[in-house]
């Protein structure tokens, strides 16, 4: 079977499509990847000369596969409409998106994988071609005129070892580059390889799509978290260090690579110091850091980690229902701290929730004060997922009026956009906001701390609050500073050569 697998993600650094390649090529079939890649602006659509370029590359494929995130859906039904026009081949729509909206995915494309595809897609695949009915296929639902096929999902694989590693074989992958699709190259890896090590998530935190797919797989696995053995990623890193040279280091995805066991990390990290040394980045949470955990990470070569603290305790528990502390917080970083010299840290907190109340925000930002310095701080505005169940209670009472008060299909990087689509709390959004970067002794992004504490202010926080003049003059600028970021310095930076984006990122985690 010829297959062709297109990708809209941000990046090309899509693991899961690479993943579905790779199992497929070990099937017996031959794929290409076609990475659509548009940045962060998810208002941006493909041009009608873009989408006669797919076509071209979709032309022979008996069978094509498209994946969607929800802000990337967008892209993806203008490319599944424009094939179905062009082309006779089966289209497969997959992805978290399809898992968790298959009724709207299948009124576009011919059918939906629902859930995890390795073993799915082979087997549509195979089936396919020796001409064998796929009406039963678990995982899929399938549109035969005017009936839609539903059939469940199957269990999923509790050993990950079992699934090939991602396909990062370039010559048959193509990629999307200033209107022009043009064959891979090493140099678009941009000196670092995406890995996730595990799937699944414990915490199901409201915001986030984990707590549906857990609903979608009741019943049908053994446990809910699961991950790849030390020996199989140690193997893969050293499969890919050799294949590309100018890797700079790795960085391990999974939510968070610090709910392994200790022993399993003690593991790992002996086998990765031996083996491969080279540095790593990976995700933390404030529930399972350890001193002993992280002494052997940042010994192994983690030189970056990130830690969701996400809000103030009681947006954590009461508007997230995400089991964490401040105490946890503090305790972690407080661990993390006794390893500044060699690691550097990011804290991501998320803004512009229409239901905090503005002594939350005003909470956060003081627990932010009291964490030990260095660290980086990163805001990320608040997007209501489509099927998470705080998009679905901002459905219901009227929050998200419009799509596009979902907030999914800004930029991530446009602070003012979702500020100002919030409308709630202005004021300390903006300042929490203003806080992103480096957090020192004496100050945290924008801020000295002695200015912050004058922001903070009770009654200039309440007079503010009520006044928004000032703060919408400060975002109109904001607005225009980050548009000058996206648009031409992220571009601009991307352009350089490949050796000079690896020496300014090394400069800038020595400095940091």
């Amino acid at each position: 079977m010829k297959i062709t697998l297109i990708s809209t993600s941000t990046y090309p650094s899509d693991q899961g499509i690479r993943t579905i390649s790779s199992v497929l090529k070990e099937a017996g079939h031959d794929v290409k990847i076609v990475f659509m890649t548009l940045g962060e602006d998810y208002s941006r659509n493909y041009k009608i000369g873009e989408l006669l370029q797919l076509e071209k590359l979709c032309r022979d494929s008996e069978l094509i596969g498209i994946n969607a995130f929800a802000s990337t859906t967008g892209r993806a039904e203008r490319v599944i409409c424009f094939l179905k026009r062009k082309v006779e081949s089966p289209i497969v729509y997959g992805g978290i998106h399809a898992t968790l909206f298959p009724e709207k995915c299948i009124a576009l494309a011919d059918m939906v994988c629902v859930g995890e595809g390795e073993e799915a897609i082979v087997e549509l695949a195979d089936a396919i071609e020796k001409n064998k009915p796929i009406d039963k296929i678990k995982n899929f639902w399938i549109r035969k005129g005017d009936k839609i096929i539903k059939n469940p999902v199957r269990d999923l694989i509790d050993d990950l070892d079992k699934i090939s590693l991602p396909d990062y074989e370039l010559e048959n992958h193509y990629i999307l580059e200033d209107q022009k699709i043009r064959k891979f190259n090493e140099k678009d890896l941009g000196g670092q390889i995406f890995f996730l090590t595990g799937r699944g998530c414990p915490y199901g935190c409201d915001y986030c799509s984990n707590s549906c797919f857990n609903k979608i797989y009741e019943g049908k696995r053994k446990k809910i978290l699961r991950w790849h053995s030390p020996e199989y990623i140690v193997n893969g890193i050293l499969y890919f260090k050799k294949k590309f040279p100018s890797l700079g280091y790795f960085d391990v995805r999974d939510d968070t690579f610090s709910l392994r066991t200790l022993e399993d990390i003690k593991k790992f990290c002996k086998l990765y110091k031996e083996k491969v040394n080279m540095r790593f980045k990976c995700l933390a949470d404030p529930k399972t850091v350890t001193d002993e955990k992280i002494k052997l990470l940042v010994d192994a070569g983690c030189t970056n980690m990130i830690v969701g603290i996400q809000g103030s305790e009681r947006t954590n528990k009461e508007i997230y229902h995400r089991n964490q502390t401040d105490a946890d917080v503090i305790r972690t970083a407080k661990i993390l701290s006794k390893y500044k010299k060699k690691l550097a840290v990011i804290y991501d907190v998320i803004g512009s929730n229409p239901y905090e109340k503005p002594e939350d925000i005003v909470n956060l930002i003081r627990l932010l004060q009291k964490m030990p310095k260095p660290y980086f701080l990163s805001v990320n505005n608040l997007v209501f997922f489509p099927g998470t169940k705080l998009y679905d209670r901002a459905k219901a009472d009227g929050t998200i009026k419009t799509e596009k008060d979902a907030a999914y299909f800004l930029d991530y990087w446009d602070r003012a956009s979702h500020i100002k689509l919030k409308k709630k709390n202005i004021y300390l959004n903006l300042i929490l906001n203003l806080m992103r970067g480096g957090a020192t002794k004496r100050r945290i992004g924008s801020f000295p701390n002695f200015y912050l504490n004058y922001l903070l202010k009770h009654k200039r926080v309440e007079k503010n609050l009520k006044n928004h003049f000032l703060s919408y003059i400060i975002l109109n600028f904001l607005y225009l500073s980050d548009n000058l970021r996206a648009r031409i310095l992220k571009p601009f930076f991307r352009s350089l050569p490949l050796d000079f984006r690896l020496w300014y990122d090394k400069l800038r985690h020595n400095f940091s």
